[in-house]
C-alpha cells in the first residue's frame, strides 16, 4: 500500500519540485497519513535503523538539503525496513546523473538540482533490485 501511494504521488511532486525547486506540504501531508496508517498496521523499524536514519536525515538537513526532500526521505525510511545508506546511495547517484545531464544541456554545473525525481526514481530502483 505505501509502496504504490509513494510511486503515484511521486508523479506530482517530481513535476512541481522540477518546475519551482519547491515540494508543496500538501502532497507531503498525504504521505504522512497513509505512513501513519501503514505504521499502526505494521509498526516500525529497529531502534538502530531509526537511530541511524535520523542522523543521516539531520547531517542532510546541516548540508542544507531542501525541508521536503528530507521529509520524503524520512517517511521512505521510516515506513519501509530498508537500508538507509542503500537508499541513499542510489538517491546519490541519480541526483550525480541528474547533474550531469543538466551539465551536458546546459553547458554549466547547475546551482541545485530537483532532488524529489532522483529520490523518487531511486527508491523504485531500490525496491525493483531487492
Amino acid at each position: 500500500m505505501m509502496d504504490i501511494a509513494l510511486l503515484l504521488l511521486g508523479i506530482p511532486v517530481c513535476i512541481a519540485d522540477l518546475h519551482t525547486f519547491i515540494i508543496p506540504n500538501i502532497y507531503t501531508k498525504i504521505l504522512f497519513y497513509i505512513a501513519s496508517i501503514h505504521l499502526a498496521l505494521h509498526g516500525l523499524a529497529s531502534l538502530n535503523s531509526l537511530l541511524l536514519a535520523v542522523s543521516i536525515l539531520l547531517a542532510l538537513m546541516i548540508f542544507k538539503l531542501g525541508m521536503g526532500d528530507i521529509k520524503i526521505l524520512a517517511l521512505i525510511l521510516i515506513t519501509h525496513k530498508i537500508g538507509a545508506l542503500d537508499l541513499l546511495g542510489y538517491v546519490f547517484l541519480l541526483a550525480v546523473l541528474h547533474i550531469m545531464v543538466l551539465t551536458g544541456i546546459n553547458r554549466k554545473i547547475p546551482p541545485k538540482i530537483a532532488l524529489a525525481p532522483s529520490i523518487f526514481i531511486g527508491f523504485a530502483t531500490y525496491m525493483a533490485t531487492r
